[in-house]
């Protein structure tokens, strides 16, 4: 399903973006995905009557800009357009704020977290035939751009500077992640993992300030997307059972068990934590 800006998103549109992302994923949970489209989808489910419009329109506008830009060094020519032009940076004065994790926000005050301008940063790349990815770089998120002059790793929460082997360097011993290098680094975040990554740092803002709906909203939302992605479902269930919704947390661990979904060693697991919860029942 494509997604007209003059159109905009509802929420059932853009809960059948999600849905057939889903199903891409199951087929291949490495597939590229339209991370924009998605993300101002999840920003659709997470607000009552939204409108993204003229969100909608900006990433066409992106994407026209950026389809000149061919044939050119991303490492010049991204942050050029999305720092320059467009206003893209990191926002620094609130960082903590869940904005910055919604991609309509981001995109109407041109300040997010690093997840949220590289998902824009993607999409830009892209547009211009060229392959990106976010990688899998710890407690800061870094893009990869492979196009002219090849492969090109940059920072899009600092304008998109370009980064070598020195800069990474200092910036895993700024973020107190080690100091050493290593291929896992550099390896590849697939496009449903960097949703996820987004919707995360809502979730864990909205638990840590109590408000356990709202967190089990957003898990509600990254479960549509990855249903069968253990973890969640798990945290889920914890969180319901925590709270005392014994019947919510065992259906939450049912449902995913009559699915099919996981490995064995998942599926163990959530069988014990089923019959313990369920003892709480008798």
């Amino acid at each position: 399903m494509t997604a007209d800006p003059q159109a905009g998103l509802t929420v059932e549109t853009a809960g059948a973006l999600l849905d057939e992302a889903a199903a891409a994923c199951a087929a291949d949970p490495n597939a590229r995905l339209d991370m924009a489209r998605l993300g101002l989808a999840l920003s659709v489910l997470a607000h009552p009557e939204p409108e993204v419009r003229p969100q909608l329109s900006h990433l066409e506008e992106i994407a026209g800009k950026a389809a000149s830009l061919a044939g050119r060094d991303p490492s010049q020519v991204l942050p050029s357009l999305m720092a320059d032009e467009l206003g893209y940076a990191g926002d620094t004065d609130s960082y903590e704020d869940m904005i910055n994790a919604d991609l309509a926000a981001v995109i109407d005050r041109r300040r997010g977290l690093p997840v949220a301008l590289g998902i824009l940063y993607c999409h830009a790349a892209r547009a211009a035939g060229w392959d990106a990815a976010g990688l899998s770089f710890p407690a800061h998120f870094l893009i990869r751009v492979d196009g002219p002059g090849g492969r090109h790793i940059l920072d899009p929460f600092h304008g998109g500077r370009a980064m070598d082997a020195g800069t990474m360097r200092s910036l895993l011993r700024h973020m107190g992640a080690g100091e050493d290098l290593t291929a896992e680094h550099h390896r590849d975040v697939a496009d449903r993992l960097v949703l996820l990554r987004l919707q995360n740092n809502i979730k864990l803002r909205r638990l840590q300030s109590n408000d356990i709906e709202g967190g089990l909203a957003v898990l509600a939302r990254m479960r549509r997307l990855a249903p069968d992605v253990a973890a969640l479902v798990m945290e889920e269930a914890a969180i319901l059972a925590e709270g005392g919704a014994i019947l919510g947390a065992a259906k939450a661990v049912k449902s995913y068990l009559a699915a099919g979904y996981g490995a064995i060693e998942d599926r163990t697991e959530m069988e014990r934590f089923l019959a313990s919860i369920q003892t709480r029942l008798n």
